[in-house]
């Protein structure tokens, strides 16, 4: 059974969104967070606790991860927390070359594929395929491998927006019942090489639709070809499951974001001001995604994505049913905090410097910190860029390695770079 701990109820979030609406919401924090926390804050040298419940040993950030980028899988959301978290510490990101913004995706990481450096690696995140071989011999031997996954379903609604899948494929009305029914027809027309042109990085005879989430984890299943195949053998599925677990300190749930940020925080001994963030590329349901029929069409084509969800959504489960109380306590907490830096930054328009600042109260879960107008513009654009940058001064590489102006790359994705 799964705990569902205190939660706010609808008409108490309704009324903290009127409230943060008018200009007041700074005294309405404080006295959330001191009615939050009565219980007496303890600071000794060994640790923190709350009254005699509540327990928090001291831990020492980590800072050497890796996470595996899975598209359509709330990743450039995730970006907003994992590429500001090293930017700000000028941690070494392995970084695609040039202009790319994929490491070699959806082929396997090769040296080809990403910036040389002087010193050690702490990070990787942008688009790449699992690979332990490859990634551990770039990685310290203290790296944290942890990744997000999505329902299958809803992972195909937004795909079929998101990549307009309908009308690559040439499906009659763009209608996605006529697509789900059809799938493996119109996945043959989407990945054609004739349809290259209005792909854009996704390559001949790749699919967007089937089975990505294994794909992404690095799963053998038969791309590219003559790679070995293990779709049909749900022994070899399930031994390679167990063996991503084993490898995976945290596969986060889509569906259960604030668990999985909460989760990820305590894992890494990371603050709560490292976990906000600002939610990127949400497309609106654009037409009716009905289940019904279509849902076993989709999960018999994609058996492989819904085995593993199904397996991590109950390890997933597991792992918070185990935190105790606390774990909802932050829970609540870490939404409401969540929701005074939207509005801040993103109600009140503070994504630009501008001077303004917010002061959030210390509580059991936190110390007192400041979010400022810097650090909205942080968490609101590409910091891929930034990145970029931030190479170029500290590594002073040569020419050949420097972003500069576009070009074709031999696999993968290139763009220009963008105006802040």
């Amino acid at each position: 059974m799964i705990i569902t701990g205190r939660k706010f109820n609808k008409s108490f979030i309704l009324f903290m969104k009127a409230l943060l609406i008018g200009a007041g919401f700074q005294l309405l924090l404080y006295v959330y967070v001191a009615n939050f926390t009565k219980k007496d804050y303890i600071s000794t040298e060994n640790h923190y606790s709350v009254g005699s419940e509540y327990r928090m040993e001291v831990c020492t950030e980590k800072r050497n991860f890796v996470f595996i980028k899975c598209m359509k899988c709330a990743t450039e959301t995730m970006a907003t927390i994992i590429r500001r978290f090293g930017y700000k510490r000028v941690l070494n990101f392995v970084l695609p070359v040039k202009n790319n913004i994929y490491l070699g995706w959806p082929y396997i990481i090769e040296k080809s594929d990403y910036r040389p450096s002087k010193w050690p690696y702490n990070i990787i995140f942008e688009h790449s395929v699992y690979n332990y071989s490859v990634m551990s011999a770039l990685m310290p031997n203290d790296t944290v491998y942890f990744t997000s996954i999505r329902e299958p379903w809803s992972r195909l609604v937004s795909s079929f927006q998101y990549f307009h899948i309908g009308d690559i494929a040439d499906v009659p009305a763009n209608n996605f019942t006529e697509y789900v029914r059809n799938i493996e027809k119109y996945d043959k027309v989407f990945s054609d090489p004739i349809k290259h042109k209005f792909r854009g990085c996704i390559p001949d005879k790749f699919s967007l639709v089937q089975n990505l989430q294994g794909h992404c984890l690095g799963m053998p299943l038969g791309f590219p070809e003559r790679r070995r195949d293990i779709s049909k053998n749900l022994t070899a599925i399930k031994e390679y499951i167990n063996h991503i677990e084993k490898q995976f300190s945290l596969v986060m749930i889509v569906e259960y974001m604030y668990e999985s940020l909460i989760l990820l925080k305590r894992m890494m001994c990371w603050s709560l001001q490292d976990i906000l963030h600002h939610v990127s590329n949400v497309l609106g349901v654009k037409q009716n995604y009905i289940k019904g029929d279509n849902y076993n069409m989709y999960k018999n084509y994609s058996h492989v994505d819904f085995i593993i969800y199904d397996h991590f959504n109950a390890t997933f489960w597991r792992k918070v049913n185990g935190q105790g109380q606390d774990f909802f306590d932050e829970l609540d907490h870490f939404k409401l905090i969540q929701m005074l830096i939207n509005q801040f930054c993103f109600v009140e328009g503070n994504t630009k410097p501008n001077g303004k600042f917010l002061t959030i109260p210390k509580s059991r879960f936190n110390g007192e910190f400041i979010f400022t107008s810097d650090e909205c513009g942080l968490m609101s654009r590409y910091l891929l860029i930034d990145l970029r940058e931030q190479y170029d001064r500290v590594e002073q590489p040569k020419k050949k390695d420097i972003t500069g102006e576009w070009e074709e790359p031999p696999r993968g994705c290139s763009y220009p770079i963008p105006e802040h």
